[in-house]
């Protein structure tokens, strides 16, 4: 038998060390709708169900139907245990520990010893221990009153949970007479943001627990709890081999791919082919054999693989056969912990080496502030390192604003690798170009290249020379290959007028290369007229 009484909550196990200590007393508190009466059936169901420990609820608010119904929309059946033997219900009156207080013996712990005996009993929901606040406990104070009641329990051996109001003033007596405390916030969201639910372990005598507000979500199934905590393993040696892009051209200016369990992220305005850089990403990854991740907050699934396939990049067969898993979440809902929490899950299960989250704008929605936001990308980036699976996010910018576009991209000290793909305007037609401006720890080639999509998929082209204003938002260039076209009559031209100098040239060989040196300038005159048209028409 575990020394821990695990409350069946994957999460909030992971913050409690590994669940709580049997016979220690525990506050479930917080605010109207907080969920505190949800959490506290939970672990009674929990431990019924999955740990071999009957419980029973003591209940000064719903009778036995009323808690049999609420409990079945998270498919709890409380009939179906009570006939068990696993879970009782006691409905009471707090009038009925008012009376009970001026005898020796109470009645409703007699009661609760009587079914602990038959039925086994290990854990007790009390719902609500506000109610012993206002008990006259002959003479007793509320203080006292709840005491004796916890010590009651207690020596019968079992584990009581209470829930209990947060009074106005934050903490109340019953804080300091049970031995541990949780919290449960319900935040209300600025205008455009949903509420936000979170847990937090004030107290927990006689153990190691983890502090601060975690995230938790109430869903078909019960409460869900996201610990927002550092992953304490140490990240795995990294493979010798680059990992591939997807895109074949691409590679070289990255030195070969990018780093193998490193952070990408890919930066541009819309519609620069930053998801359609994710995709490669992914498609290379199956290729080899290596599962993926893609985490989508826009289109569905569906419009999202048929919009790729139009693009060359069939992601479905990889997704059908499960080596590609594709997730669709609210980008006002989903947290970076919450999202974690499962990814881990299926990382382990997969193993899944290559994450991409499309886009970062997305899941940075549902972060009321900048804190929050970099301390939830720092917690992604390093569960991901440390499990030595390369990330690639996607980050819409709106404009480059001045000189330098990596002023423009934010969490630029956080992320190993910077993708910058842009606009430009090359021969009065706007392209798409592409640079990578951060590569740590590797060689890279930040010369900025076209960057073109055909059949196939994307495909880094040439690169520019003559650019001026690509990084102030008015770019302007031509292809390096026009520009070399150009040069090339110029070197010729060099060439002959260093030859005719020559004084032991005879007067044929030099009338010979003055005519070609004629026809090297028409040549030179023809290319700038069609790069630049003619001055002298103008």
């Amino acid at each position: 038998m575990s020394d821990r009484l695990q409350t069946g909550i994957g999460g909030l196990d992971r913050l409690l060390g590994g669940g709580l200590l049997y016979h220690n007393s525990i506050l479930l508190k917080g605010p109207p709708g907080s969920g505190k009466t949800t959490l506290g059936l939970q672990i009674l169901v929990a431990g019924a169900e999955r740990f071999g420990e009957p419980g029973l609820m003591l209940s000064f608010e719903q009778f036995p139907q009323q808690l049999q119904r609420d409990a079945a929309v998270f498919g709890w059946d409380l009939g179906r245990l009570h006939d068990q033997g696993k879970l009782s219900v006691l409905f009471a009156s707090p009038d009925d520990l008012a009376v009970a207080q001026t005898r020796v013996e109470n009645p409703v712990v007699s009661k609760i010893a009587s079914l602990a005996q038959e039925h086994g009993i290990k854990r007790v929901l009390v719902d609500s221990a506000s109610h012993l606040r206002d008990l006259p406990a002959d003479g007793l104070s509320p203080r006292q009153a709840l005491l004796r009641f916890l010590n009651a329990l207690k020596a019968l051996g079992l584990t009581p949970l209470l829930t209990c109001e947060m009074g106005l003033g934050g903490y109340d007596y019953e804080d300091y007479l049970v031995d541990s405390v949780i919290i449960m916030h319900h935040v209300r969201g600025a205008e455009g943001l949903p509420d936000r639910r979170e847990i937090e372990i004030v107290k927990a005598r006689g153990q190691r627990h983890a502090g601060g507000r975690h995230p938790l979500r109430i869903t078909a199934k019960g409460i869900e709890v996201y610990p927002h905590l550092l992953p304490d393993r140490a990240p795995p040696a990294p493979a010798a081999k680059p990992v591939l892009s997807g895109i074949p051209s691409l590679d070289p200016v990255l030195g070969g791919g990018y780093t193998p369990g490193s952070s990408v992220l890919v930066a541009g305005m819309a519609g620069t082919f930053k998801t359609t850089l994710a995709a490669h990403f992914l498609a290379e990854g199956a290729r080899q054999g290596e599962a993926g991740l893609l985490v989508t907050f826009q289109e569905p699934p569906s419009l999202l693989l048929a919009f790729l396939a139009q693009r060359g990049i069939d992601l479905r067969p990889a997704v059908d056969s499960g080596l590609v898993t594709v997730w669709h979440r609210s980008a006002h809902e989903t947290c970076v912990e919450e999202l974690l929490w499962h990814g881990g899950r299926l990382i382990e299960e997969k193993p899944i080496r290559r994450l991409a989250i499309d886009s970062l704008n997305d899941l940075e929605r549902a972060v009321p502030t900048a804190d929050h936001s970099a301390a939830a990308l720092e917690l992604l980036l390093a569960e991901t390192t440390s499990r030595g699976v390369t990330t690639l996010l996607t980050q819409r910018i709106e404009r480059v604003s001045g000189r330098n576009p990596i002023a423009d991209i934010r969490h630029v000290s956080k992320v190993d690798t910077i993708v910058y793909v842009g606009l430009a305007e090359i021969e009065s037609q706007l392209e798409k170009v592409i640079s990578v401006l951060k590569h740590r720890g590797a060689k890279s080639d930040p010369e900025l290249r076209g960057l073109e999509c055909g059949e196939a998929g994307l495909r880094v082209s040439q690169s520019f020379a003559g650019l001026s204003g690509v990084l102030e938002g008015s770019p302007l260039g031509r292809r390096k290959a026009q520009v070399e076209e150009i040069f090339q009559p110029l070197y010729v031209l060099r060439d002959f007028l260093t030859m005719a100098q020559d004084p032991a040239l005879d007067a044929g060989t030099r009338v010979s290369m003055l005519q070609n040196l004629s026809q090297e300038t028409e040549k030179l005159l023809a290319l700038l007229i069609r790069q630049f048209g003619n001055p002298e028409e103008s």
